[in-house]
């Protein structure tokens, strides 16, 4: 939400822009490692006390993040901030299959899933209409207001759904042991570093984007914000799409599609920001790139997952979401690199995709 003020937050804070996407970079770290910890602890004391944990912590330190007096302050905070917003994305997946089973758990999966898919690229443009009129702190309030729904939904609503005869002592001390499991399949690793690489080329728009449409192309944050509109709703047909896809063709299949096409609208973009990026090319082909991720994301997942299922589900989706926002906590400063973030935008999108299909076409079995 409060990517449309980048460019308003480097001169504020009188910084460097990859100091300002650093703030993006310490929050999906900490929203990996709360992903990767907190389902396990959640196994051994339950899903509702972390749960509330977690909730208290993002009100808090979206509240202080709004108030913080320099980048520096803000920077920390956004990685607390992360590490409760991650613990309470892998917490609500949690409860979903101690309260769901066969259809019912799958289709709120499916919602699960399209919520984490779209949400970021939705989120600019609230941010694109909120911060011209009340500034970009008022984004972060809004985020406390929002922390404080969640915090009351989940004491009235939610329930405890663990019981404690079904808790383990052991859970937690199973972490790194089945991470060492899981790297030992290589169709895991293809699938995982494909929904990784996959998600970077999307991270690394979402945080060079700002300064490529306002500072290079001259848009200002409201018009910014309807052109990450017209790449959202795009990202949300295509989610649709995948679902009518699936039914004819084999997940792997459609996943290759969007990376390959993923590759070659990448390197349209180094040309088109070596050549001098125009407005309506440089849209042109972020519009045909973005929405690829609704084919890689779901699919992905569910392939991913299968190679592992003897292992566990819940180990094999834990590591796919830390790895997801590890690789976009990555990908996400090294947009701010250069003299043009239209071009060092391209070239780390250009490098996502490449390592996405030479995983998928070197690690994973022909009959997938």
């Amino acid at each position: 939400m409060y990517i449309p003020s980048f460019v308003v937050m480097a001169r504020e804070f009188d910084t460097s822009e990859s100091m300002v996407q650093l703030t993006l970079t310490t929050f999906l770290s900490g929203m990996a490692l709360g992903q990767l910890f907190i389902g396990a602890i959640s196994d051994s004391l339950g899903r509702k006390r972390p749960l509330l944990v977690g909730t208290i912590a993002f009100l808090i330190s979206s509240a202080l993040c709004a108030v913080a007096p320099s980048i520096g302050w803000l920077v920390a905070l956004r990685l607390i901030q992360g590490l409760s917003g991650g613990a309470v994305i892998v917490l609500a997946r949690a409860v979903v299959p101690d309260l769901a089973h066969g259809a019912k758990s799958a289709s709120a999966f499916s919602i699960l899933m399209a919520i984490s898919g779209i949400a970021p690229a939705v989120a600019p443009l609230i941010g694109g209409q909120l911060a011209p009129l009340f500034g970009w702190r008022s984004v972060f309030w809004v985020l406390a207001l929002l922390g404080g729904v969640m915090l009351l939904l989940s004491i009235v609503v939610i329930p405890e759904s663990l019981p404690a005869s079904d808790r383990s002592d052991r859970a937690l001390r199973g972490i790194f042991p089945n991470i060492g499991r899981l790297l030992r399949r290589p169709a895991y690793i293809g699938y995982l570093l494909a929904f990784a690489g996959g998600f970077s080329v999307m991270f690394s728009y979402i945080s060079a984007s700002p300064f490529i449409f306002q500072q290079q192309l001259g848009l200002s944050s409201q018009q910014y914000s309807f052109v990450f509109a017209s790449n959202a709703a795009m990202l949300t047909v295509m989610s649709l799409v995948n679902g009518r896809l699936v039914k004819s063709f084999a997940p792997k299949s459609i996943i290759l599609f969007a990376l390959t096409t993923m590759l070659a609208t990448s390197l349209g973009l180094c040309v088109n920001a070596l050549l001098g990026p125009t407005l309506w090319v440089t849209w042109l082909l972020l519009f045909i790139t973005v929405p690829m991720m609704a084919l890689i994301f779901g699919n992905a997942t569910a392939l991913g997952i299968e190679a592992v299922r003897d292992i566990g589900v819940g180990a094999g989706s834990g590591f796919m979401g830390f790895s997801q926002f590890l690789a976009a906590a990555i990908a996400a400063p090294l947009v701010g690199i250069g003299s043009s973030p239209a071009l060092s935008m391209a070239v780390s999108m250009v490098v996502c995709a490449v390592i996405a299909l030479t995983a998928v076409l070197t690690l994973t079995r022909p009959a997938d």
